[in-house]
């Protein structure tokens, strides 16, 4: 109980220096007109106007909340609804005195008004101020004492997420730690921007870091492309190596609920080539989705994990989060529990630890949970290392999808969708001749069983764990050389949640049987990727740290394909999101009789007749007879 004693004290205090404000601004206005004749109108000071002016007001405020705000952390908003608090008790004031008849000076109306008005807002930015400065003194010794002390930043980009981000650091009184702003926009330079001051264009950040001792910076511009903060991270990092940069994920990323600061994040590769503009429609998937239950395989890997990220934005009513790993799925629930606290109703999520290959476990999860829509992502997706365990590479791509597609139908999921890959695509390797024949199944499963399911296919994704970009940067801290298997080999290159809020948009256009394929944009060299990396590192990438060719590995080609010469392209409402005709498909007895037959027996046949298998499935399937039984021992390149 004794906590309520001081909101209850602070709120009644605020009511009280209201009505004294307002009762003295009307009567200091009567006061400014009448002088020196006093008393000539002194009724306008009696309690047939003030004790209604008064009753009127705090009227108001109460009617426009203002006793709820918490001032100390007050915001522009809640400073534009006092004054219109103040308007509206006016405005009643006024009425009154029409409605009952009675005379009053227009002047002193006015005068009083805008006194009020001004006193009621004014000693409130006072408190404001006060607890700002109270909280930073703290705030400085609780850093200086957590070993944040020190830090000077320098925010790039002077725009509403800079202003907000600077806003966020003064509530949590560390105002002290921004240094000011840098902006290209030339109107905004040597200007002042809520007490910081910006210094100078973005390209010209090395100069300020340099003369005011810039520890850290914060590239606050989320809808701005790669192009640009690959050349303000490159310019930072060719003068200052040791600078932390932080920035502000790509507004897909970005979610409206939680504070910009606690968003910002390392700079990534993602940042130096992924970001592009890609709009989804919100407003559809969230109609399929809401009051859903969605399961997702794979959901502690680089797309599955994302993927059940960007679904706790579509009001689903339950996520069954599904994988084999105990490690990543320890990180899955640390992320999504952080997510989950800026949601207000966030759903139920379940973390099941199972394995795609074991029915029998998969089969209770779906008896017990029965999902709504079906995400299946788990899959192994190595090129060189599936090339020597195909066994396995069938066992889990295949079998996996199969035994997820099983469950499925048994338990009358209403949607399936497989993650697939551009690898499957005129397969050249074990892992995209199996993601292939895993298509195959899905489109199986939907012709003979009626399960609706659609398959989504694209190439690589950035950051993922199959990338190449954690080993580059890997062998750039070491001091190089960086390994590229070839200067021509090309890969697309998407972010992670870009792929997956595509992927989400795709399943919301599904009504069953189709096979969707994103626009990946262009294809990029590898050794581009890599020397953007130097670059950024602030190195130079023909001196200081050189790119070496190792030569293709097994099972790697030198350009992916994302279809097939036969299919053609739909087109969809997103623009991002592309619909490929159907295939002339394996005879439906053909298919039977792989997963009756041939597939449970995988485990016990040679690598030649496990490829033999795919290539009856996949004809288009390349592979060389002759290879070595155990992978040689190469390099872990690109």
């Amino acid at each position: 109980m004794s906590l309520l004693y001081p909101v209850r004290g602070r709120k009644i205090a605020y009511i009280v220096a209201d009505a004294l404000l307002v009762a003295a601004s009307y009567a200091l206005a009567y006061a400014v007109l009448f002088y020196p004749s006093l008393g000539a109108r002194a009724e306008f000071l009696g309690p047939r106007y003030h004790l209604v002016l008064v009753a009127v007001y705090i009227l108001s405020f109460y009617a426009f909340q203002i006793y709820r705000v918490m001032w100390a952390y007050s915001n522009i908003a809640d400073i534009y609804r006092l004054v219109l608090a103040c308007i509206i008790g006016g405005f009643l004031f006024l009425i009154y005195i029409l409605a009952a008849g009675l005379e009053y000076s227009r002047v002193v109306f006015i005068m009083g008004f805008l006194l009020a008005a001004v006193l009621t807002v004014f000693y409130r930015i006072l408190v404001r101020d006060y607890y700002s400065r109270r909280a930073g003194h703290g705030g400085a010794a609780a850093s200086a004492r957590g070993g944040a002390g020190g830090k000077n930043i320098l925010i790039i980009g002077a725009g509403e997420a800079g202003r907000i981000i600077l806003s966020e650091y003064m509530k949590r009184g560390l105002g002290k730690l921004i240094a000011g702003f840098a902006d290209d926009d030339p109107a905004k330079i040597g200007k002042i921007l809520n007490g910081k001051m910006v210094f100078c264009a973005a390209d010209a950040a090395g100069r300020v870091i340099r003369e005011t001792g810039i520890t850290d910076v914060v590239i606050a511009m989320p809808s701005i492309g790669s192009e640009k903060i690959n050349r303000i991270a490159s310019a930072i990092r060719r003068e200052h190596r040791s600078v932390p940069i932080k920035v502000l994920p790509h507004v897909l990323e970005l979610d409206e609920r939680k504070p910009l600061s606690i968003s910002l994040r390392d700079i990534s590769i993602g940042d130096l080539i992924g970001r592009e503009e890609v709009r989804v429609d919100t407003g559809l998937i969230e109609r399929k989705f809401a009051g859903k239950t969605v399961l997702v395989t794979g959901a502690g890997g680089s797309i599955g994990s994302e993927l059940c990220r960007q679904l706790l934005k579509f009001n689903i009513r339950k996520l069954v989060a599904v994988g084999r790993g105990e490690f990543s799925m320890y990180n899955l629930i640390r992320i999504l529990n952080e997510d989950a606290a800026f949601v207000p109703d966030a759903p139920e999520i379940v973390y099941r630890i199972a394995d795609v290959k074991d029915f029998r476990l998969m089969d209770a999860v779906f008896a017990r949970h029965r999902p709504d829509i079906v995400f299946h992502a788990a899959a192994h997706k190595h090129v060189p290392l599936m090339e020597f365990n195909e066994a396995e590479a069938m066992q889990n791509n295949v079998m996996g999808t199969k035994n997820v597609l099983e469950c499925a139908h048994r338990h009358g999921a209403a949607e399936f969708v497989f993650i697939s890959t551009d690898k499957a695509v005129n397969p050249a390797s074990i892992m995209g001749a199996t993601k292939r024949i895993a298509e195959i199944v899905t489109e199986y499963y939907h012709r003979t069983r009626g399960l609706t399911t659609s398959i989504v296919r694209f190439g690589n994704v950035i950051g993922s764990r199959g990338s190449v970009v954690p080993l580059f940067m890997e062998q750039i801290e070491r001091g190089g050389p960086v390994t590229v298997t070839h200067p021509d080999v090309t890969r697309y290159f998407m972010s992670i949640p870009e792929a997956s809020l595509l992927v989400i948009n795709a399943a919301a256009y599904s009504a069953g049987g189709e096979l969707f394929v994103l626009d990946m944009g262009k294809q990029y060299r590898v050794s581009e990727i890599a020397q953007r990396l130097i670059e950024f590192y602030g190195y130079k990438s023909d001196e200081e740290i050189k790119i070496e060719y190792t030569g293709l590995r097994p099972g790697e080609k030198m350009h992916e394909d994302l279809f097939y010469g036969d299919e053609s392209l739909l087109k969809t409402q997103n623009e991002k999101i592309f619909m490929l005709s159907t295939r002339d498909e394996a005879a439906a007895d053909a298919i039977e009789g792989f997963l009756n037959d041939d597939l449970p027996a995988i485990v016990g046949r040679e690598p030649a007749a496990i490829r033999e298998i795919i290539k009856r499935i996949v004809p288009e399937f390349e592979y060389n007879p002759d290879r070595e039984e155990t992978a040689p021992n190469t390099k872990l390149v690109s």
